[in-house]
C-alpha cells in the first residue's frame, strides 16, 4: 500500500521522442517509490502529458512504454502541493 502520512503529490510530465515530437498513448507507471504502490498506469495525451497523482513525498520511478514497446524510465521527487515535472524522452 502507499503511504498515507502525508498529502497525495503529483506529477506532471510528457512522453517525447529524441526529436521533441510529442508520443500519445504511451502508458506511464509508477515503477518504485518509498513504499510499494498499486498498479496504476496513465497513458499519455495526444500532447504527450500525462499526469499522476501519488500519496506521500518521496522519490518516485516511472517508466513508459509506447504501444511499439519502446521503453523509458526516469526518476522524480514528489514533495508538497507543487507538481512535480518530469520528461520521458524515447
Amino acid at each position: 500500500m502507499p503511504r498515507s502520512d502525508g498529502p497525495a503529490c503529483l506529477i506532471t510530465g510528457v512522453v517525447q521522442d529524441v526529436n521533441g515530437r510529442p508520443v500519445p498513448d504511451a502508458t506511464v507507471y509508477i515503477t518504485g517509490g518509498p513504499a510499494p504502490y498499486p498498479d496504476i498506469a496513465v497513458l499519455s495525451a495526444a500532447d504527450g502529458s500525462f499526469t499522476l497523482s501519488v500519496r506521500g513525498e518521496g522519490v518516485y520511478t516511472l517508466q513508459c512504454r509506447t504501444p511499439d514497446s519502446k521503453v523509458a524510465e526516469t526518476a522524480v521527487t514528489a514533495r508538497g502541493n507543487q507538481p512535480a515535472q518530469v520528461r520521458l524522452l524515447l
